[in-house]
């Protein structure tokens, strides 16, 4: 089950655009709770979506889709799973078929390159004894030790770009650091280290995520929800969960890889940067192999 995203829409109203632009403002809440704060992007153009077929036949099918009164951001029933799951391939689609027309649009593929570089310079860093990253945490009395490192995570990984594209690069980078910081993961131990298959989780997990919250954005910008009374689920939160959890299933493993290669003088990092051009092209579905997305 995809992670639950963001605020629930209040019951009966209707989703604004303007309302999922972007948070990166980051609190000790859980994420359900958090209210989502507009920033400037850059553009006071509203981010138009694909106009095949594709597109206008999966916006139908999210305009459509009234979830069930039982089902929650974080336990869907049965038929709602079946719903998001199937919106969510329709939306990959759509979008890859954007992309196959034209490979810069959105700015989409440059944004994740330059992301999965700067991520992959991060986590090869926590890999290290006392990365820069983890020192002086607790050095602002007004910020949880928690809650500054995940800023500083966005910081380095979400870069400064003021485009809807970066938005959601940020938002990315913040779900992959939020993972980090919960009871179990590396932060909440002594060491603080990220393992090798950690580095290689996180690493798929930010390009799923990526093209998740870009999927979101596109939706909030261009189809408009009614949300019946006293339903908790937002559909456009589900249907993001859905693409980000569909985009990690068909990447590459750095860690598989780097196995395969059989030697110990090329480093994890090395690896990943060597399957980043490989992991950009599969997450937005425009690899050269033929095969269509699958859910």
């Amino acid at each position: 089950m995809p992670a639950a995203r963001g605020t629930p829409p209040a019951s009966g109203t209707t989703h604004s655009a303007l309302a999922w632009k972007l948070c990166v403002s980051i609190d000790s809440r859980p994420r359900a709770f958090r209210p989502l704060r507009e920033v400037a992007l850059g553009t006071s153009t509203r981010l138009l979506g694909p106009t095949k077929g594709g597109w206008t036949a999966a916006k139908g099918s999210l305009s459509r889709w009234k979830p069930d009164a039982g089902s929650r951001p974080d336990s869907l029933t049965e038929n709602d799973r079946r719903t998001a799951e199937d919106v969510a391939t329709r939306f990959r689609r759509a979008l890859r078929d954007a992309l196959l027309d034209d490979p810069r649009r959105f700015g989409l593929r440059d944004a994740a390159q330059e992301g999965g570089a700067r991520l992959i310079t991060v986590l090869d860093d926590l890999r290290r004894p006392d990365p820069p990253m983890l020192r002086h945490l607790d050095a602002t009395a007004s910020i949880s030790p928690q809650d500054e490192f995940v800023r500083r995570f966005v910081d380095e990984v979400g870069g400064d770009g003021r485009l809807i594209v970066d938005a959601a690069t940020r938002r990315a980078a913040r779900r992959v650091a939020e993972r980090l910081i919960v009871p179990g993961d590396p932060l909440a131990n002594t060491s603080g280290r990220v393992t090798g298959e950690l580095f290689c989780a996180l690493y798929r997990l930010f390009f799923g995520e990526l093209v998740g919250e870009f999927v979101h954005i596109l939706i909030a910008e261009n189809v408009k929800l009614a949300v019946p009374p006293l339903v908790l689920l937002d559909p456009t939160d589900a249907v993001a969960g859905f693409v980000a959890d569909q985009v990690v299933k068909v990447l590459p493993d750095p860690c598989a890889a780097a196995t395969e290669r059989q030697t110990s003088r090329t480093s994890l990092a090395d690896v990943a940067r060597d399957l980043l051009v490989e992991t950009v092209t599969e997450a937005l579905g425009v690899s050269d192999t033929g095969v269509e997305l699958v859910a």
